[in-house]
């Protein structure tokens, strides 16, 4: 049985090695258009605060790992054609030296194509000062344009903007956020989170609410000066990078297969497409989420792996007739380092809640100590918990801390809105006590008694 994936990315992989777990005799072959395998996103911010070097050294696997594993892989091979009726896939091999095409044939076919981000195209004439950086290449030409610049604009002020936000004020370039959302992080944190935050953000970050890029500004000659948003404020901006939730690649698929309306592959709870022999993971679908009938568009890391695994599992038991595993719904789990805090959130937010239809109520403490005999002055953690008013389940949380240990809180509250526990439940759940360690009640009990007296 011959199983290939087109696309090298976090899915890809994931499905790869699970497929080979499964089953070691199944034919695995991964067909990679760029030359790095398993490409972290954020590597820009990582290059640009020190944590590595070359942007090639972000990556979560290699080529010699995964064919030590028995998985064959196709780097520098991008696929031009799949003929879904004769189950082959053609695509071209390019390096600096030939170009070759080829084409396989596959008994199980899996989409793994990832995203691109989203560039206004108001601006092809300036194309020098515009950039995004969501693949390898985009981020070569983005840390380019970034070193050389002293003013960087970034549109999208959600974490992929804020976390690019802290690398480049680090660096002291006068940096400009902006977002059409009326809110920071929307969908993400509440108001007391988020100026939690904004007390930690440095003098040389502006941030631009319910705005948008409208033009770019050229002087007399026609030389790009920067740009202008929908609320008539003007930035002189060297360089302006789109940080904006991506959009699927669907364009090698969209004349044969089914679409969603937000342009994601339509599969069923099985990650199988309107083909039965063509599954879709990673970015390319809308998954499941907890608090709405329908399945959303989250393009996460997190997201990518699980489907992956999903998918590889469903498409073996296909051909078994063995028992398939639906995808789960989620919670949106995200966590992220900003200004000096760790912040995480889970579920839905008290912003975001009316959209769903839910009446909501929250509750939210400052703890300074996590037992009777702290040791650590810096120790600070402010958790929110999001519940329905009738019924006190628990259906979102947020936590903002100095403390990176604090985080791991958030998983837990993430399987508390899975497992729909309500405030009664939580305000006596079972947490260990020790004096050196911790407080005989835990942080999410004294929330919940909290909650509950409201």
């Amino acid at each position: 049985m011959r199983i290939v994936i087109i696309g090298g990315s976090h899915a890809g992989i994931a499905a790869a090695r699970h497929l080979k777990k499964v089953d070691p005799k199944v034919d695995v072959i991964i067909i990679e258009r760029s030359s790095v395998l398993g490409y972290v996103a954020s590597s820009l911010n990582l290059v640009l605060e020190g944590y590595i070097q070359r942007l090639e050294d972000s990556r979560t696997a290699t080529a010699s790992e995964l064919l030590s594993e028995g998985i064959n892989v196709m780097l520098n091979s991008e696929v031009t054609k799949i003929f879904p009726q004769e189950q082959t896939v053609h695509f071209v091999t390019s390096t600096e030296s030939y170009q070759q095409e080829d084409e396989v044939s596959y008994d199980g076919l899996i989409l793994a194509m990832g995203s691109s981000t989203f560039r206004s195209e108001f601006a092809s004439d300036v194309e020098a000062h515009i950039t995004t950086y969501k693949t390898i290449g985009q981020s070569k030409q983005a840390l380019e344009k970034i070193e050389s610049a002293q003013t960087v604009a970034i549109v999208g002020a959600g974490l992929i903007g804020f976390e690019l936000a802290e690398s480049l004020s680090g660096q002291q370039k006068a940096v400009h956020l902006i977002d059409r959302m009326d809110t920071l992080l929307f969908r993400y944190f509440d108001q007391e989170i988020a100026e939690i935050l904004m007390a930690r953000f440095p003098e040389n970050l502006q941030i631009y609410l319910n705005s948008n890029v409208a033009h770019t500004i050229k002087d007399e000659k026609g030389e790009y000066q920067g740009i202008e948003l929908s609320n008539g404020t003007k930035i002189r901006a060297d360089v302006v990078v789109y940080a904006v939730n991506p959009r699927p690649n669907v364009a090698l698929v969209e004349d044969f297969l089914k679409l969603n309306l937000d342009g994601t592959v339509f599969t069923n709870e099985y990650l199988q497409t309107s083909d039965p022999a063509i599954y879709a993971i990673g970015d390319l679908v809308s998954i499941p989420f907890n608090h709405s009938d329908s399945s959303l568009y989250i393009p996460l890391v997190t997201n990518a792996y699980r489907t992956g695994i999903v998918a590889a599992t469903n498409l073996l038991a296909n051909e078994r007739g063995t028992t398939k595993i639906p995808f789960p719904k989620m919670q949106r789990t995200v966590v992220s380092k900003l200004f000096g805090y760790f912040v995480s959130s889970s579920g839905i937010n008290e912003t975001e809640a009316p959209y769903y239809g839910f009446e909501v109520d929250s509750v939210t403490q400052t703890f300074h100590s996590r037992t009777f005999f702290a040791t650590d002055e810096d120790f600070e953690v402010t958790l929110k918990l999001i519940f329905d008013q009738q019924t006190k389940v628990i259906m979102g949380g947020q936590i903002i801390t100095s403390d990176r240990g604090s985080l791991e809180i958030i998983n837990t509250i993430s399987t508390l809105i899975n497992s729909k526990t309500t405030l009664h439940q939580l305000a006596t759940m079972d947490y260990f006590f020790n004096p050196t360690i911790s407080f005989p009640l835990h942080f999410l009990n004294q929330l919940a008694l909290d909650g509950l007296l409201k």
